[in-house]
């Protein structure tokens, strides 16, 4: 479902715009199919480009 909610996003602002800004091209198109499997590199291009930043929190955190 993640995968294909940033499709949705990237579809909103031009998908052929984003693949091109973020250097992922036809690529991109695979790894926001339904089957994607993107690696983490691949995914913090594309969330930059799109203007978000992934983050990690502990479970416990205060």
């Amino acid at each position: 479902m993640f995968l294909l909610a940033l499709r949705s996003v990237a579809q909103a602002r031009g998908i052929s715009d984003v693949a091109e800004k973020s250097k992922l091209n036809r690529s991109l198109y695979k790894m926001l199919s339904k089957r994607g499997n993107p690696s983490l590199q691949s995914l913090a291009a594309l969330l930059g480009e799109l203007g978000f930043r992934l983050t990690l929190e502990a479970k416990n955190a205060a």
